[in-house]
């Protein structure tokens, strides 16, 4: 008899929050500083940070599901995912929409003054619903996206209105809020909510916790895994969550496409099958993490990965930088490595002093597949935002005729960046046209072997 699918289901889940099934594993490091801050008299807020992906959305709908059964909590879950281009008023106005279904109040008809209002009448309304040792729960997911100078609207109101919420009742009420940048990332208004609050990393799961996941198949009795395979699929995935979700949702489904008599045993080549699929489908997700890392770690991250699964040191990192075409190894491209570490992106090799590789496998080939380093060089002209800024005026100063100012303002973008493509061509260009040959030469020296000169240059380089 064949295995009944209706009753056997494909136990992994990819590209969407799992803190509400079972598929959740591990956090328990999160959880315990969350309870820490809770029972904290002198604590009301944490700040849950980590890169895309990894997680952090299912640990808030963890804890919108268990804090009530570990405590006398009462949790709101809210998403600022859409709010930054909206006035305060009706930001508050939905968030108080979600404080009335769960403590079961109606809403005010009217609102007149809403922050006031919601503070002053609103609010104490909705704990005097509470037991007098009940606790009101924050849940605030994406946060930083009110960080944004171009949606600027909700976030200037509502970063001084926070303020305040947050003195207003430290023994009743709790914050966690949920951002996907690094903290010292943030603006100084948006620091100045958090100051005085404690973050917590959601990282990468740990072996243990990566074993469990895998296993989920094992546990609904439909995929058998042998140690070598579960190990070997840590291997690839580097205990990411939605990239082992992903994997692990692969292999259940190729393996049940023959619909087989009894639970299939997991090898390792049945999991190295899966892999090229799973980056297929794994793409938009880590495309969406790609956006999120700045042109120097793009640039490095590049490079790291094609020097393939070994690690590399500092030394020989520049060197594949300076072979690339990149002829000054600056300050961003120096830090990136750092920056990428602090990312769970690569990690340091225990004894190799600045000697890094992948922390994840799988992302490393994804990203030797979609982010080749010759296709990312163009983020070199972006490193520094500043260079970027004087490099566009010079083109405007370029259009307009204004031939010297824009040689002005090109010379200043590459001072500080001295990689910068277009800005190395653009000056070659205007100085070929007022008959400098000695500046051509200047260019071509810094960007002659990044992509071909005109016919022109050429042979003024060779004059």
């Amino acid at each position: 008899m064949y295995l009944d699918l209706n009753y056997h289901e494909n136990p992994y889940i990819a590209g969407n929050p799992v803190g509400k099934s079972d598929a959740f594993v591990g956090r328990r490091d999160v959880f315990r500083e969350v309870m820490r801050i809770l029972g904290s008299p002198h604590e009301n807020a944490l700040v849950l940070f980590g890169q895309r992906r990894i997680g952090k959305t299912s640990v808030m709908q963890h804890l919108l599901q268990h804090l009530p059964h570990e405590g006398k909590f009462r949790t709101v879950f809210f998403d600022l995912q859409d709010k930054a281009s909206l006035p305060l008023a009706i930001v508050l106005q939905e968030l108080a929409t979600r404080l009335a279904n769960t403590v079961d109040i109606l809403m005010p008809e009217k609102w007149h003054d809403t922050p006031r209002m919601f503070r002053e009448q609103f609010l104490p309304q909705v704990l005097a619903q509470l037991h007098d040792d009940e606790q009101l729960v924050f849940l605030l997911d994406e946060f930083d996206v009110l960080d944004n100078p171009q949606e600027e609207q909700a976030g200037k109101d509502f970063f001084p209105f926070l303020r305040d919420f947050i003195s207003m009742n430290m023994q009743r009420i709790q914050f966690l809020f949920v951002i996907g940048r690094r903290p010292e990332d943030l603006s100084s208004l948006t620091l100045s909510v958090f100051k005085g609050v404690k973050s917590q990393r959601v990282s990468l799961l740990s072996e243990v916790d990566t074993h469990a996941l895998v296993r989920l198949a094992q546990d609904n009795e439909t995929l058998i895994f042998p140690d070598e395979t579960v190990s070997h699929i840590y291997a690839l995935t580097g205990g990411h969550p939605y990239i082992n979700q992903q994997l692990c949702q692969d292999i259940w489904q190729l393996a049940y496409e023959n619909n087989p008599l009894d639970p299939p045993t997991i090898t390792t080549d049945d999991v190295d099958n899966a892999v090229p699929q799973t980056i297929s489908h794994a793409t938009n997700a880590l495309e969406w993490l790609w956006d999120g890392l700045k042109p120097a770690e793009r640039v490095v991250a590049a490079t790291l990965a094609e020097a393939g699964a070994r690690a590399i040191s500092q030394t020989e990192l520049e060197k594949r930088l300076l072979d690339s075409g990149v002829r000054i190894v600056i300050s961003e491209l120096q830090n990136a490595p750092d920056i990428l570490q602090k990312w769970d992106l690569i990690e340091p090799v225990d004894g190799q002093k600045e000697t890094y590789r992948f922390r994840v496998e799988l992302l490393r080939q994804w990203i030797v597949e979609n982010k080749p380093l010759k296709r990312v060089q163009e983020e070199i002209d972006h490193i520094n935002p500043v260079a970027q800024t004087l490099y566009q005026a010079g083109v405007g100063l370029y259009r307009m005729g204004n031939l010297e100012q824009a040689v002005a303002l090109l010379s200043q973008a590459i001072g500080l960046n001295p990689n910068h493509v277009q800005g190395n061509q653009l000056l070659a260009e205007i100085l070929l046209a007022q008959g400098e040959l000695s500046g051509l030469v200047n260019c071509w020296n810094r960007y002659g072997h990044i992509t071909p000169l005109p016919l022109d240059l050429v042979w003024c380089r060779f004059c």
